[in-house]
């Protein structure tokens, strides 16, 4: 049985994708499913930090596509879960990735995992509308503010079935809503994206420093909130609740 590809992506940088990416890959982990993450954004590496292994990489996906190594050497376990896994991007910022051969690995690797999350760099490039093709599913990662909306609301243009197959995190989510001071309400994000929601992440410090010392979420509300939108990924009925 083939396993699900999510192209999580977003128009704009600095919105926390590969954050959402790296606990989102952990919850559906631990919910009791093999999950790799395929890591797309070349020259700007990180989830190697935010899984605690970037002393244990020794291979990237550059080296799988060029053959230089089976993706076996290349694919290194989560550090602090031993069933999420991560396939590197290059650190050289000049790869060119060959789309062909990466789509031809991503259908052969669904075979191992239930689940593969990759991680898009941010913007709409000729990738995405590749990629979306053989994807279950494209997760638009956004912020609340007209910059991210906008460009968020174009990652669904370059796709070739939108409607179909997107979904909407929005990220950094202020806890009071007079907070949100550049959009009326979430409502309006979700409109103005056209996309159907799959959850809500509040701002958290915590959130942001486990990410960036490869440590996972300690058992506390974003933690739960991650392992809710694992279970919607999985077909499970979980209510939304955002206001």
């Amino acid at each position: 049985m083939k396993g699900k590809i999510s192209l999580i992506a977003s128009g704009k940088g600095g919105v926390g994708k590969s954050s959402v990416c790296c606990f989102l890959g952990d919850a559906l982990a631990c919910r009791g499913r093999k999950v790799l993450i395929i890591e797309l954004d070349c020259g700007l590496r990180s989830l190697d930090i935010m899984l605690g292994i970037s002393d244990k990489i020794v291979f990237d996906l550059n080296d799988v596509l060029l053959s230089r190594c089976e993706a076996s050497k290349a694919i290194v376990p989560c550090e602090y879960n031993p069933s999420l896994f991560l396939l590197p991007a290059s650190q050289n910022e000049r790869t060119n990735i060959d789309v062909s051969r990466l789509i031809e690995l991503c259908r052969r690797l669904s075979s191992y995992y239930q689940d593969i999350l990759i991680d898009m760099p941010a913007g709409v490039g000729m990738h995405l509308r590749s990629l979306s093709t053989i994807a279950d599913r494209v997760v638009i990662c956004v912020t609340p503010d007209p910059i991210s909306i906008r460009d968020g609301a174009k990652v669904l243009s370059v796709m070739e079935e939108p409607i179909k197959t997107s979904r909407l995190i929005i990220n950094r989510v202020p806890s009071s809503p007079r907070a949100l001071t550049m959009v009326r309400d979430l409502d309006e994000v979700i409109d103005r994206v056209g996309a159907q929601l799959l959850g809500v992440i509040p701002e958290n410090r915590e959130y942001a420093l486990c990410a960036a010392s490869g440590k996972p979420l300690p058992q506390a509300e974003t933690r739960a909130v991650f392992d809710r939108i694992a279970a919607r990924m999985t077909g499970k009925h979980i209510p939304l609740a955002f206001h």
